[in-house]
C-alpha cells in the first residue's frame, strides 16, 4: 500500500481514489516507456541503414500516432523528413517489415513492409538523389529481393516476394508517371521451377 504522506498531494480525494490515480499514472508511464522502446525497431533500423549508408532513424509510429501525424499524407505508406534524418512508417507496414519470411503476416504485407522500408531508406541516404523519387523508386526495385533476405526471409520466399514488389512499383509508376526512371533496369521475376 502507497503511504498515506504520498497521496496528501490529493486534497479532499479518499485513499483509494488515490491510489487508482497514481496506479493509473505509473501504468502509463510505463506503456508510454514501451511504446517508445518499439518506436525505433533494431531490426528495421539495421536493415535500412545498410542502404541509407547508416543514416537517419526508421520509427514505427502506433496507429493514434499515425492518425494523428501532421506530417504523413491520407494515401502515404510512410513518410522521411529529409532534415531530421527520420522515417516514420504506420503499424501495417512495420508488421509486415518485422515478420518477413513467417507466416503470420500475409505476403503482400510483407512485400509493403520491404517496399517501404528500402523506399524511405534510400530517402535518408545522403545523396544526390534524395527527394528524387523516381531514382528511389529505381533502387528500392534493384534490392527489393535483398531487404527481403536480410529482414529473415529464404531466397525463395525473397523470390515469392517479389512479384508483390514489382507490383508496388508498377502501381506507384501508374499513379504517378514521373516517378519513372528511364534508365532503370529492373530485375526479372524467374517463377519458380516445378519440382
Amino acid at each position: 500500500m502507497i503511504p498515506e504522506r504520498v497521496l496528501s498531494w490529493i486534497v479532499g480525494v479518499s485513499s483509494i481514489a488515490a491510489v487508482c490515480v497514481v496506479l493509473v499514472a505509473i501504468t502509463s508511464v510505463n506503456q508510454a516507456a514501451a511504446a517508445k522502446a518499439g518506436d525505433a525497431p533494431a531490426l528495421l533500423n539495421d536493415v535500412a541503414r545498410v542502404y541509407s549508408l547508416g543514416v537517419g532513424q526508421v520509427r514505427c509510429a502506433s496507429q493514434l500516432e499515425w492518425d494523428t501525424d501532421p506530417h504523413r499524407t491520407r494515401f502515404s505508406w510512410g513518410y522521411t523528413n529529409v532534415r531530421g534524418d527520420y522515417t516514420v512508417l504506420p503499424p501495417m507496414i512495420c508488421a509486415g517489415a518485422m515478420n518477413v519470411g513467417s507466416i503470420s503476416v500475409p505476403a503482400w504485407q510483407q512485400a509493403a513492409g520491404v517496399w517501404m522500408l528500402v523506399h524511405e531508406a534510400f530517402h535518408l541516404r545522403h545523396w544526390r538523389f534524395r527527394r528524387n523519387e523516381a531514382k528511389v523508386g529505381c533502387q528500392t526495385i534493384v534490392y527489393f529481393t535483398d531487404a527481403a533476405a536480410r529482414l529473415g526471409a529464404s531466397d525463395s520466399h525473397a523470390q515469392e516476394l517479389y512479384p508483390y514488389g514489382l507490383a508496388l512499383h508498377d502501381l506507384e509508376l501508374d499513379l504517378y508517371p514521373w516517378h519513372r526512371d528511364p534508365r532503370c533496369v529492373v530485375p526479372p521475376w524467374f517463377p519458380p521451377s516445378a519440382p
